[in-house]
């Protein structure tokens, strides 16, 4: 069996800001910071086999507390990066709605091909995730996987990993929540969590 814990970073200051991130830099808050120290003890045991991270600051930020726990080196993964925003990248949300209302009303319904200007759409973002998992399980047919993402891409995965749902299906995943997914030999896939924030109690 492969257990596949798919991590997202912990509180950013763009998060707390209400901005888009994309592939630009947005260290963790000092919350950020306790979620990453919660969430590295949750996931420390029994120790992974393996712990993939985007190579954004974020995530790697997230990841040290389980590296150090474990002693693991982290596998980067630009694959596992978020959604590339673009022209958007640092633009509050109020900001992107007053000055660009068409992309802003797109990027609320989650429309799969629009592309912000120098970004990447959905359907782009989901495409490189996919391509990224599908050469993870071929890797590791069992044992214990960590994954420390982002929460547009951990939805494409969720989106791709359990049977691509409806295109208005949206996977939400709170700062360094867990989802547990279990792929079994005999081709049984079990959810075992979503969205568990069981360890971020007093955080």
């Amino acid at each position: 069996m492969l257990e596949l814990l798919i991590v997202r970073h912990g509180e950013s200051e763009g998060n707390a800001a209400g901005m888009f991130t994309g592939h630009g830099p947005s260290p963790l808050t000092a919350r950020g910071l306790r979620q990453a120290e919660a969430v590295g003890a949750a996931l420390c045991l029994p120790r992974p086999d393996a712990v993939y991270v985007s190579d954004l600051p974020r995530a790697v930020q997230t990841a040290q507390p389980l590296l150090a726990r474990t002693g693991l080196e982290p596998v980067l993964t630009p694959e596992i990066r978020e959604r590339d925003m673009g022209a958007f990248v640092g633009m509050r949300f109020e900001e992107l709605q007053a000055q660009h209302p068409d992309g802003w009303q797109a990027i609320v319904r989650r429309d799969r091909e629009y592309c912000p200007p120098g970004g990447e759409s959905h359907r782009a973002c989901c495409d490189r995730v996919a391509r990224f998992l599908d050469g993870l399980r071929a890797r590791h047919a069992q044992g214990r996987v960590v994954l420390v993402s982002h929460g547009v891409a951990i939805h494409h995965m969720l989106w791709h990993l359990l049977g691509r749902g409806g295109e208005h299906t949206v996977f939400v995943t709170e700062n360094c929540c867990v989802h547990r997914i279990e792929f079994h030999a005999d081709g049984r896939v079990r959810v075992a969590a979503l969205n568990d924030a069981r360890h971020l109690a007093g955080v």
